[in-house]
């Protein structure tokens, strides 16, 4: 679960970083113009790209000792702590 918090991290500040006037606004901008299916989990949305970098960082690197429970618990770990983490950078904006 910590490796999911790790990766919850990087992806809140990733996708905070991509807001205009941000140093990663190119890439927001670029993204932008996906429709939403694409856009959410590349970046547009907090909990979607940290759920698909946990999705495929876990079935990678647990292909030979791969466990469905232990999956879904990771994906939705690093889910749940980026919705906190986004929650107190959205609470530090104010």
């Amino acid at each position: 679960m910590l490796l999911a918090g790790k990766i919850a991290i990087i992806v809140t500040v990733f996708v905070n970083l991509c807001e205009p006037g941000m140093i990663f606004a190119f890439y927001g901008k670029l993204i932008d113009k996906l429709p939403d299916w694409l856009y959410n989990p590349l970046g547009g949305c907090v909990k979607c790209t940290t759920g698909q970098v946990c999705f495929w960082y876990y079935l990678i690197t647990n292909f030979h000792e791969y466990s469905f429970i232990d999956h879904i618990f990771f994906t939705s770990s690093g889910i749940f702590l980026s919705l906190i983490l986004n929650k107190i950078w959205t609470l530090s904006d104010q």
